[in-house]
């Protein structure tokens, strides 16, 4: 009961009372202008791990007596499954309790999104389509719901997230201070106030602002006080090491030097290759800083060795060999960073305004990407992928070489397609890809066969 008491409680201490009156306004005037196109259908909640936003949006929808249907990283969220949440597609309102003469709105919350963004991004993409406001021809034709959809997901700069912020009403969840669950202890867990300062400063040290933690130490608190005493904290309560986002571990790369030993504690095992692209994405803006008769035989070396790493990978990949991981990661940024430090006795800060993100796309990635672009046209047209590359082809023949580079005649075959969801841009990128994957002149040979 305390507990509860205490999560109950959190919003006035955390001063996140005013978040919550908003939040509910806002959902609770969302009757109004859900038939307004130009109106914003999302909310984006934001903050660290454990700020307790899952928990503070799920008490809000409560309070205003909706319903709420939850997909978080353990649901397939592709684009097939936001297909399924529009407006043609899901009611507005609990069926159920409408067979009891009451009416309870139904609000989507997709948790986790940051985990959305991974892989395909065919999920995300159909998300900012569903949720943003119409306001060109083109977007009034496009489907949108007429349930509020609240996204919950951590500090992130993927670009793809920023641009559902941007067609999302957002809030930012702070992590809590240890002032902030100090006093939720002190006002509501009567056992914290018999125990010293000094075990108190043990016990938020390892609390780091996280609620979950909080409610842990709660339930010790009001079931097992006789294990609070300075021997079993240090034993038990261990602070845990913050593994720091992506961009900023490169910048910690960059600006200091580490040991081989620390690989570990510094990165992630999932963070490994996103941080060498990073790393060598950014160490050029440092090393242009030096002379050029001393930075380029350095920056050759670096070259060769991320080259090194990179054929390791392409084994690593092939034959499944993950041991090789680690080794390749140790080459392209600790090793590549130790001679980084030692070539020069005078360094620059590296302190942009943000990572610049790389720009370099594995092998992998592009074949993936032309495979599903291939597989979405074969589904649009309903034909095999030997027939949309042959027709596209005879289109080639019929319309002249180039004719997608002459807007009269492309948009002419775009009305061709209009019973579709290809564009113009789709049909650009399909010649693209022929131009640069398949041999055109052998293509057209076995046409004229």
């Amino acid at each position: 009961m305390a507990n509860a008491l205490v999560m109950n409680d959190a919003n006035m201490h955390l001063e996140r009372t005013q978040i919550a009156n908003e939040l509910k306004t806002l959902l609770l005037n969302f009757d109004n202008s859900m038939n307004d196109i130009s109106y914003k259908r999302g909310f984006y909640i934001y903050g660290s791990p454990g700020s307790g936003k899952t928990k503070f949006v799920l008490d809000a929808i409560r309070e205003i007596g909706y319903d709420v249907i939850k997909y978080d990283a353990g649901d397939v969220r592709n684009k097939n499954l936001i297909d399924t949440i529009t407006s043609s597609n899901i009611a507005s309102q609990n069926v159920l309790q409408m067979m009891e003469k009451k009416k309870k709105r139904i609000v989507i919350l997709m948790d986790e999104i940051d985990g959305m963004n991974n892989g395909d991004k065919g999920g995300i993409n159909a998300l900012i389509k569903l949720i943003r406001q119409k306001k060109t021809k083109k977007q009034k034709l496009e489907s949108c719901t007429k349930n509020p959809i609240i996204c919950v997901g951590n500090y992130s700069i993927d670009k793809k997230l920023k641009e559902l912020m941007k067609v999302c009403n957002t809030f930012e969840l702070k992590l809590p201070t240890q002032n902030q669950i100090h006093t939720l202890f002190t006002h509501n867990i009567q056992p914290y106030n018999h125990i010293n300062q000094r075990e108190q400063q043990v016990i938020l040290n390892y609390i780091q602002g996280d609620l979950r933690k909080l409610e842990f130490v709660t339930k010790l608190l009001l079931n097992k006080p006789g294990l609070i005493n300075m021997d079993k904290l240090n034993i038990i309560f261990k602070r845990k090491s913050v593994n720091e986002d992506a961009k900023k571990t490169t910048q910690q790369l960059i600006n200091n030097q580490y040991k081989l030993e620390d690989h570990a504690r510094i990165m992630n095992e999932t963070d490994r290759t996103i941080i060498s692209l990073l790393w060598h994405e950014n160490i050029v803006d440092v090393l242009e800083q030096q002379p050029k008769e001393r930075s380029f035989p350095l920056y050759l070396q670096l070259l060769n060795n991320i080259c090194y790493a990179d054929y390791i990978d392409r084994i690593t990949f092939q034959s499944q060999i993950w041991q090789f991981n680690e080794m390749s990661s140790l080459i392209k940024t600790f090793y590549n960073n130790k001679l980084y430090h030692e070539y020069f006795d005078k360094k620059p800060k590296f302190n942009p305004v943000e990572v610049r993100f790389t720009k370099v796309l594995t092998k992998y990635s592009t074949e993936y990407n032309n495979m599903m672009f291939l597989i979405n046209l074969c589904q649009n047209l309903d034909l095999d992928k030997k027939d949309v590359l042959a027709m596209f082809q005879e289109l080639r023949i019929f319309k002249g070489n180039d004719f997608y580079e002459k807007n009269e005649i492309l948009n002419s075959v775009e009305k061709m397609f209009q019973d579709t969801n290809i564009t113009k841009l789709d049909i650009k990128r399909m010649y693209r890809f022929l131009d640069k994957n398949v041999k055109k002149d052998a293509l057209v040979d076995e046409l004229d066969e």
